[in-house]
């Protein structure tokens, strides 16, 4: 599905700044749609950009304004409704941390699959294999060295 993204989650979903997505635009390498980029051109122009990144990202804001939203100054006195708060923030992050597991687990079977199937392939399949396991190695690493 194409979707429309704000300039700031596209910057975030190819791993540049606010600024040069908006010089890419003015070069005329990216369209605009009511000042919004669809997701097909911001891979056109960033191939390595995952629309299931988006998806993530999505679901992190959401998240994060679900927990700003409820916040309510009135009630901030009352430690009950604090305390019911941070629990069902700390039930959100086991369940976000638990996908992200589930995720991680995957990615290593996916690989190790790749790994075994390249050993019973003809040459140009098996170099084929191993460039997109090195592709694979490098996505990961890059997301293992964002996270810190």
């Amino acid at each position: 599905m194409d979707h429309l993204l704000s300039l700031s989650k596209a910057a975030k979903l190819a791993g540049v700044s606010r600024q040069i997505i908006q010089e890419k635009i003015q070069d005329g390498y990216l369209e605009t749609f009511e000042g919004h980029v669809r997701m097909s051109a911001l891979v056109k122009v960033y191939p390595d950009v995952d629309p299931e990144s988006s998806a993530m990202l999505e679901r992190v804001e959401r998240l994060q304004n679900n927990a700003v939203n409820k916040y309510n100054p009135d009630e901030a006195n009352d430690g009950l409704t604090l305390a019911s708060q941070v629990h069902r923030l700390q039930v959100e992050l086991v369940e976000v941390c638990a996908e992200l597991e589930s995720y991680r687990t995957l990615t290593a079977e996916i690989q190790e699959r790749l790994i075994a199937m390249r050993e019973g392939c003809e040459r140009r399949e098996r170099q084929m294999l191993q460039a997109l396991l090195k592709w694979m190695s490098m996505q990961i690493g890059q997301h293992s060295k964002a996270k810190q």
